[in-house]
């Protein structure tokens, strides 16, 4: 049977107006959990291809004092460097894959974000900010989206606790969505969204789990997936990249304690969290926007309902949430 040609290219349904990336090379990736594909079965240290990253054959991109390192993504979800070329095929429009896909490997084998200290987490997410603006004026760069995978269940193939960073040369449908609500709510309100969100969980306090000087940690009213957890700056703030050093480290702070608080209230579970901020194109403004990073734990498979609406059923009251992950002593 001939081997048919790896595939890396975006298409834009036509309906939705949403791009897909479709990586065919991403199939070759090896799982490096262990052979029971358990949740909290680590990657074998002798196999895990982030303790020698060189060694695995993996590009270092930056070696950090703290010990952390950057990688390429030797399986990149996007890759290439042409952003302009686009076609039609049919009613579809294609573009080439294009833009940068790196790893934030972390130092320690076995511990995760909730399981450090607030001075390892602050080293992290300042590799996190460096990166961001090392990417965000490079070729291809429309959006830089820093996430992270716990466990099998989120999407992690290696244990070894990292974080992913991706430049791409399009508007994620997610960011389209908030961008759009925040617009239209200051349009009609005059005000920011996320500080009247703020503003009313600072003085309810029902949903609030955590709060410093710079950031607050809150469970939404109108969560997307049971445990919820929404980390914003006080302060109205537009982009991930304006957070000064001091204000890096209580976000570290907030981050830390909510992942522990998941870590040891909800026994571990799978979880993915990820950084909102605007898209990188400076000749917009995006004033009516206030970045933020929420926490999503994987606490049940979605169904059909789910699927079909877009939308998890929660199954606990945010308030009850919030009250239980709040008294969780860490």
């Amino acid at each position: 049977m001939e081997n048919k040609k790896e595939t890396s290219e975006l298409r834009q349904d036509p309906v939705s107006r949403d791009w897909i990336i479709i990586s065919s090379g991403r199939s070759k990736k090896p799982d490096f959990f262990g052979s029971n594909k358990n949740l909290h079965e680590e990657t074998p240290i002798n196999l895990c291809p982030f303790e020698d990253p060189k060694a695995h054959g993996n590009e270092i991109v930056k070696n950090y004092s703290s010990g952390i390192k950057v990688v390429n993504n030797k399986f990149p979800i996007i890759r290439g460097e042409v952003c302009n070329s686009e076609k039609r095929y049919g009613p579809y429009l294609i573009k080439d894959s294009a833009g940068y896909h790196e790893v934030v490997i972390f130092k320690d084998h076995k511990k995760g974000i909730a399981e450090l200290d607030s001075e390892s987490v602050w080293q992290i997410v300042s590799a996190y900010h460096d990166r961001y603006n090392n990417l965000k004026n490079k070729e291809c760069a429309n959006y830089i989206l820093i996430i992270h995978n716990h466990g099998r269940e989120a999407g992690a193939s290696v244990s070894h606790p990292h974080s992913q960073i991706l430049a791409i040369p399009f508007i994620p449908s997610d960011i389209s969505r908030s961008l759009s609500g925040s617009a239209i709510y200051k349009m009609e309100r005059k005000r920011c969204v996320h500080c009247d969100i703020i503003e009313w969980e600072l003085k309810e306090q029902k949903r609030v789990i955590f709060e410093n000087d710079s950031f607050v940690a809150l469970v939404p009213y109108i969560p997307r997936f049971s445990y919820e957890i929404r980390i914003f700056p006080k302060k109205h703030q537009v982009f991930f990249e304006e957070a000064n050093n001091l204000e890096l480290k209580d976000f570290a702070e907030a981050l830390r304690v909510s992942l522990a608080k998941i870590f040891h209230g909800l026994n571990n579970p799978a979880y993915n969290f990820f950084i909102h901020t605007p898209p990188t194109d400076a000749e917009h403004d995006y004033g009516f926007y206030h970045w933020h990073l929420e926490i999503n734990p994987r606490l049940g498979v979605w169904g059909g309902f789910e699927l079909g609406t877009g939308g998890e059923v929660i199954n606990t009251d945010p308030d009850e949430a919030a009250e239980y992950l709040r008294n969780i002593k860490i």
